[in-house]
């Protein structure tokens, strides 16, 4: 029985391990990967990093926050 143990123990830690090292970083890949569409003068910023900034901003204001479509500078350099 600890035998069997001992083996599950290693593949559940052999797993706990692999996910933790495919996790993807957090960052965004798009300097600016969020828009912000104001209703009042129907303009549209895309300058947010995260889509917290953008709903701060509208807070209280109108308008939504979307990804932008706009693709990232780095993409945009390795297309040329």
């Amino acid at each position: 029985m600890s035998k069997l143990f001992t083996l599950l123990s290693i593949v559940f830690a052999g797993l706990a391990g692999a996910d933790y090292l495919s996790v993807a970083p957090a960052a965004s890949t798009n300097a600016y990967g969020y828009c912000l569409q104001d209703y009042s003068s129907d303009m549209r910023t895309c300058s947010f990093d995260t889509l917290e900034q953008c709903i701060v901003l509208i807070s209280g204001r109108g308008g939504s926050c979307a990804r932008s479509p706009y693709p990232a500078p780095e993409a945009a350099m390795a297309a040329n």
